[in-house]
């Protein structure tokens, strides 16, 4: 018998000893949130992603299909024109782009209505 998504994660939650309350608080769900996801057949990557960080565990084994999509999808990489060093996947690099983001924000609050 082929265990689905939801009860691969409660399985490992449960092999981890993870409190359900603890567990909810941390995603910030409410438990029966948790409850529903364990009977679903198929769950998001990102949901089983941020179950694995709080538990502390690695379901790139029992998701292998699904990890292999999620990173092809995260994978491709934008080229900015001003400095081809640094791959967009880089925290410094979207760090820039916020800051950049906010300065030309505060211009145009400063300019006023147009």
């Amino acid at each position: 018998m082929e265990l689905n998504a939801g009860e691969i994660v409660e399985l490992a939650v449960r092999r981890k000893n993870v409190n359900i309350s603890e567990l909810s608080r941390r995603l910030h769900v409410n438990r029966r949130t948790l409850y529903n996801w364990f009977r679903q057949k198929k769950l998001h990557t990102d949901v089983i992603c941020e179950i694995g960080k709080v538990i502390n565990y690695d379901f790139s084994n029992d998701f292998e299909e699904e990890f292999k999509q999620f990173l092809r999808k995260d994978s491709v990489m934008v080229i900015n024109d001003d400095d081809h060093s640094t791959p967009s996947n880089s925290v410094y690099y979207w760090m820039e782009k916020y800051i950049a983001l906010l300065e030309d924000y505060k211009k145009l609050v400063r300019k006023g209505p147009l």
